[in-house]
C-alpha cells in the first residue's frame, strides 16, 4: 500500500508539473511582444498539456481496480501511445522552429527532421500489431521515446539555450533562465528517450520515473523564471514609449512658447535695425560721438538681449547636462519666465523671490518643471487673470509656489492629475504628461510637489527642496 500511494503521489505531480509548464505559457500575454519566441510557445505549452494527460494516464492505470482495470488497459495503453507521440511531437516542432530562429538560413535542414523521426519510428515499430500486449505496449512506447521523445528535448534544449543570447540585452536573468530550461530538457530527454521506463536505478534504488519527475519541476521553474523576460520586454517597451511621449511633451510646450519667444527676439531685433539704420544715416553726415555711442550702445543691449532668450531657449532644448551642480531656484525661476516671452504680459504675474540657499539641481530639468506648471497655470486663467510666484526658506527646505486664479480642478480628479496621460484639456492640446514628468524630475531632485485646488477658485502647486547637502549661496 505505501508503494502503491508513492507511486500514486509521483504520476500526480510529475503530470502537475507539466500542467503547471503549460499553464504557465497559455496564461502570459505576449500578443505584444517583439520578440520571435512568443510566436512558437504555443507549441511547447501543448506539449506540456499533452504530457500531463500522458502521466495522469499513467496515474490512472496505478490506481486499483483490478476487473474495470484490466478491461480498459488496451485503450488505455492505446491512448497512452497517441498522447506520448502526440506531445512528443509538439515538443519536435518547438524545437524545430527555435532552431529556425537562432539559424535561419538552415530551414530545409530543419524541415527534415520531423520526417527522418517519423520514418525512422515506423520502420522500427512495424508491422504494427493487432492487439496491445504489455509487451508490444512497452516496445513502442519506448520506440517513440527514442526517435521522437530524445531528439524533440535534444532539439528543444539546445535551441532554448542558442536563442538565450538574444535576450541578453532585455534581462540578463531572463537569459541565464533560458539556459537552464534547456538544459532541464536535454536531462529530461535523456532519461525518457534513454533510459527505459519502469529501471530502477542501481546506486541509488528509486525508479527512473522520481528523476523524470525532477528533472519536470526544475524545468518548470526555469521557464516560469524565463517568461518574466516579456515582463522586462514590456516594462523597456513602456519606458521608451514613455520617453518618446516624454519628449512630445517638451515638443509641444517649445511649440506653445514658440510665438512669444520669436516676438521677444524680434523686438530687440527690430530695435538693431532701426539703429543701424539711423547709424548710417549719422555717419554721413558730420559725426556726432554722442549719438553715435547712444546708438552702439542700444544695439549691443538688444543684440545681448536677444542672444540671452536664444541661450535659454537652447539649454531647454537640448539637455546635455545631467549632473547635478549647485543652482540658486530663484535664477532658475527667472530663466523660466524668460522662456515664456510675450506671453507673460498677457497676465497679471507677480513675483516675490526671498532669498534663498543654493540647492543640487539639474538646472534644465527644473526649467522644464517651472514651465509645465506655468503654462497650465496660464492656460487654465482667463486673460489679466492674476498668476503669483513666490520663494521662501523655511524649515530646512526651499518652497516655491505657483497660484493662479483660474478654473480649479475638480476634488475627484487632484488623486488622478499625476497620472500618465490623464489631462483635462480637449483632445490635441497636451499628451498629459506633463505634470508626471514634473512629479519624476521633482523625485530625482528629492522634492515632491503638491496640488490645492478649488473650482473657479485657482489652483496652486507647491514644490519643496530638502536643503541637504546643500551649499549657501
Amino acid at each position: 500500500m505505501p508503494s502503491e500511494f508513492l507511486t500514486f503521489l509521483l504520476y500526480l505531480f510529475y503530470g502537475m508539473a507539466f500542467f503547471a509548464i503549460g499553464v504557465s505559457i497559455t496564461s502570459r500575454d505576449t500578443r505584444a511582444s517583439h520578440l520571435r519566441i512568443a510566436g512558437v510557445l504555443w507549441l511547447f505549452a501543448l506539449f506540456a498539456y499533452s504530457h500531463a494527460f500522458h502521466e495522469w494516464f499513467e496515474l490512472y492505470q496505478s490506481l486499483p481496480s483490478p476487473v474495470f482495470h484490466e478491461r480498459l488497459i488496451p485503450l488505455i495503453n492505446l491512448l497512452k501511445l497517441i498522447l506520448v507521440f502526440v506531445s512528443f511531437s509538439f515538443l519536435l516542432l518547438f524545437g524545430i522552429r527555435i532552431l529556425r530562429i537562432v539559424f535561419p538560413g538552415k530551414n530545409r535542414l530543419f524541415n527534415l527532421l520531423p520526417l527522418i523521426a517519423v520514418i525512422s519510428l515506423i520502420v522500427t515499430i512495424s508491422p504494427f500489431p493487432e492487439s496491445l500486449s504489455s509487451e508490444t505496449f512497452s516496445f513502442i512506447n519506448s520506440r517513440i521515446r527514442n526517435f521522437i521523445g530524445l531528439p524533440a528535448a535534444a532539439c528543444a534544449g539546445l535551441g532554448l539555450i542558442l536563442y538565450s543570447q538574444t535576450v541578453t540585452h532585455i534581462s540578463r536573468k531572463g537569459a541565464r533562465n533560458f539556459i537552464g530550461a534547456g538544459i532541464a530538457l536535454i536531462t529530461y530527454g535523456l532519461l525518457t528517450g534513454v533510459v527505459p521506463s519502469g529501471t530502477h536505478l542501481p546506486i541509488l534504488n528509486a525508479p527512473i520515473e522520481l528523476f523524470r519527475g525532477l528533472s519536470a519541476f526544475v524545468i518548470l521553474h526555469f521557464v516560469m523564471n524565463a517568461l518574466y523576460t516579456f515582463d522586462e520586454e514590456r516594462k523597456l517597451l513602456m519606458e521608451d514609449r514613455l520617453s518618446r511621449f516624454a519628449k512630445a511633451e517638451k515638443l509641444h510646450a517649445l511649440g506653445k512658447l514658440a510665438f512669444g519667444i520669436a516676438h521677444e527676439i524680434n523686438n530687440p531685433l527690430t530695435n538693431v535695425s532701426m539703429n543701424v539704420e539711423m547709424l548710417v544715416k549719422d555717419l554721413a553726415e558730420p559725426i556726432d560721438k554722442k549719438r553715435v555711442t547712444k546708438r552702439i550702445t542700444s544695439i549691443e543691449r538688444n543684440l545681448d538681449r536677444a542672444a540671452k532668450i536664444a541661450r535659454e531657449l537652447l539649454a531647454f532644448s537640448t539637455e546635455k547636462e545631467t549632473e547635478f551642480v549647485p543652482a540658486s531656484l530663484n535664477d532658475i525661476i527667472k530663466s523660466s519666465l524668460e522662456l515664456l516671452g510675450s506671453r507673460k504680459k498677457e497676465y497679471k504675474l507677480t513675483v516675490h523671490l526671498d532669498d534663498t540657499p543654493s540647492i543640487p539641481a539639474i538646472p534644465w530639468k527644473l526649467e522644464e518643471v517651472f514651465l509645465n506648471i506655468l503654462v497650465n497655470a496660464m492656460d487654465a486663467t482667463p486673460k489679466n487673470g492674476v498668476i503669483k510666484i513666490s520663494t521662501r526658506y523655511e524649515e530646512k527646505q526651499i518652497l516655491a509656489k505657483i497660484c493662479d486664479s483660474g478654473c480649479g480642478i475638480p476634488p475627484e480628479m487632484i488623486s488622478l492629475v499625476m497620472d500618465p496621460f490623464f489631462t483635462t484639456k480637449e483632445i490635441g492640446q497636451g499628451t498629459g504628461l506633463g505634470l508626471s514628468i514634473c512629479y519624476g524630475i521633482m523625485d530625482l531632485h528629492g522634492g515632491h510637489i503638491e496640488l490645492e485646488s478649488e473650482v473657479d477658485q485657482g489652483t496652486t502647486v507647491t514644490l519643496s527642496f530638502p536643503l541637504k547637502g546643500v551649499t549657501n549661496g
